[in-house]
């Protein structure tokens, strides 16, 4: 054998070759390449290099662990389930485990235990056997609604006693398709989600200006908002009180379908609210007003214009401050919506009246098939005037352009009203935004911190579910804020993006290969997880 060196464009390489003897000559048995020579000072001086035997979820697991530590959940949950004398993994480990397994993927509590826990990096911080599932669900069954409350309260406390003291607290509700038969929570309504067909479970929130929940109402899918608000208020009021000392201090936002003039009233002998009105109840066409009349009052990130007006009018009984709001971003969308509608009736009621009264084969239009033909346009009835003749077998139609014009000056319009008579519009609409937080809380159990699929049917299994799915949305929001002016500002990125980047970062466990001891390792992070790591101090989280 012999070195042999080659120099291509200009750099030196080096290969280690052999000949050997053949019929026909000498010939070159192989050609190994060894490299540039600092490579080859690395294979002398390191000869026993690692071996990568495995790779383990650390990303998600390690930012998750950090929350439970600095909000204490760990100790809460020791403290306030009611199991003794359990071997192996503690009953506030199980839980974590499973807040783990569902930080990263939409993990059942079967496929967390023979799974997701093997290929995490918890066997080797926690070096414990995992349990059977049998257990994880016995566990579960100890979050009693007494429980649950008590867990919910400390966490709240802790939070204060961190500094988020919040000046505004904001409520919505949402809902999850689950699949199978009613029953208990699981009913058939309207859903958010589109899956008109499937079972519901609905969820209420009431979070920090932050987006940090602090508590939740879970309640059958089919009830109405203004129902769960009204059974709900009693207890979001106690909660005012417990944030602040002057109650008015705090100002409750919540969405139009809230509304309710006696609710109102309650409110306000407790804090201060603003809220959104229905187009039907608009004081005095304040819709309409021309949007040059509207003061610019900011704009936003992606470089919408914000313009607005604080009047008067009469809402829920008495005269109150209301805000007429534009957005420009959501005018240009709803009138490029609009427009498409538009086209579509036209083509829609054209084509029924060439159809209808043709005299062709088939059976006769009816009332009812001609309003399902036009149930899509119902945005826009308001300028679609249409009769219909069923025994005649006639139908005649109008677009009233006064109609449309008045309904696209509407476009990018919200009326917002509030209690408090001081603040200036720019104050209540973005009181009001926080509302808008919460709908991206929402999407994220709807996508990256999954509540469902609910791989329950027995109604109180899945008050618990939520309830820890509860605990992991506010866990993953307390880690964005830590977050937030370190990376998601710095690199201007979202909490989605971040989430994605932990979900993709994982320990490597490696073992030299004249040791028996294995070694662990990060995977190489880019910028934006190297900074992440630092903030959060993840790297505590590497086994010994």
């Amino acid at each position: 054998m012999y070195l042999v060196d080659k120099e291509i464009k200009g750099n030196k390489y080096w290969y280690l070759e052999e000949t050997e003897w053949t019929e026909d000559g000498p010939r070159k048995a192989f050609s190994l390449y060894l490299g540039k020579p600092e490579r080859i000072h690395t294979l002398v001086t390191d000869p026993l290099g690692a071996l990568v035997l495995s790779t383990h979820t650390f990303g998600t697991t390690a930012a998750l662990l950090h929350g439970v530590e600095e909000l204490g959940l760990g100790e809460v949950l020791s403290e306030e389930l009611s199991l003794e004398g359990r071997a192996g993994m503690s009953p506030a480990q199980r839980l974590v485990m499973v807040l783990g397994a569902r930080y990263e993927r939409s993990s059942s509590k079967l496929d967390t235990v023979t799974d997701w826990y093997g290929d995490s990096v918890l066997p080797f911080l926690w070096k414990c056997n995992v349990p059977h599932v049998n257990t994880v669900y016995g566990t579960m069954d100890s979050l009693t609604s007494e429980v649950r409350e008590k867990v919910k309260d400390r966490l709240r406390g802790r939070l204060f006693e961190m500094g988020f003291e919040p000046e505004r607290l904001v409520w919505d509700t949402t809902n999850f398709h689950t699949y199978g038969d009613d029953g208990g929570l699981r009913r058939k309504g309207r859903s958010k989600d589109g899956k008109h067909g499937c079972p519901l479970v609905g969820l209420g929130v009431l979070t920090s200006e932050e987006d940090i929940p602090l508590t939740q109402v879970v309640f059958p899918g089919n009830r109405h908002d203004k129902k769960v608000f009204e059974r709900s208020l009693p207890s979001l009021l106690n909660l005012v009180e417990e944030v602040s000392k002057d109650p008015k201090d705090i100002t409750l936002v919540f969405d139009r379908g809230c509304n309710d003039e006696d609710l109102i009233q309650i409110i306000e002998e407790t804090t201060h609210c603003v809220g959104k009105l229905k187009r039907n109840q608009d004081p005095g066409e304040l819709l309409q007003t021309p949007v040059d009349k509207l003061d610019h009052l900011y704009t936003t990130e992606k470089d919408y214009e914000v313009r607005g007006l604080k009047t008067e009018g009469e809402v829920f009984g008495k005269t109150r401050s209301v805000t007429v709001m534009w957005h420009e971003g959501t005018a240009r969308k709803k009138t490029e919506r609009l427009q498409r509608l538009k086209e579509g009736a036209l083509e829609a009621c054209r084509d029924l009246e060439e159809r209808v009264g043709s005299g062709g084969r088939g059976r006769n239009f009816t009332s009812d098939g001609i309003q399902r033909a036009l149930k899509q346009f119902k945005e826009i009835s308001d300028a679609l005037d249409w009769t219909f003749n069923e025994k005649g077998q006639s139908f005649e139609w109008e677009f009233e352009e006064d109609e449309w014009k008045r309904l696209l000056n509407t476009t990018g319009k919200s009326l917002l009203f509030t209690t408090r008579k001081n603040w200036d519009a720019k104050q209540v609409i973005k009181a009001y935004e926080g509302k808008w937080k919460v709908e991206k809380s929402f999407r994220l159990l709807k996508g990256p911190v999954p509540l469902r699929p609910i791989f329950h049917w027995e109604e109180n299994r899945i008050y618990e579910h939520c309830f820890l799915i509860f605990l992991l949305l506010m866990i993953h929001r307390f880690l964005m804020e830590k977050i937030r002016k370190p990376v998601l500002e710095k690199f201007e990125i979202g909490e989605e993006a971040a989430l994605h980047l932990l979900k993709n970062f994982d320990l490597v466990m490696g073992k030299k290969s004249d040791s028996n001891k294995p070694s662990f390792s990060l995977e190489k992070p880019d910028e934006i997880q190297e900074e992440i790591i630092n903030t959060l101090d993840l790297k505590r989280f590497i086994p010994e």
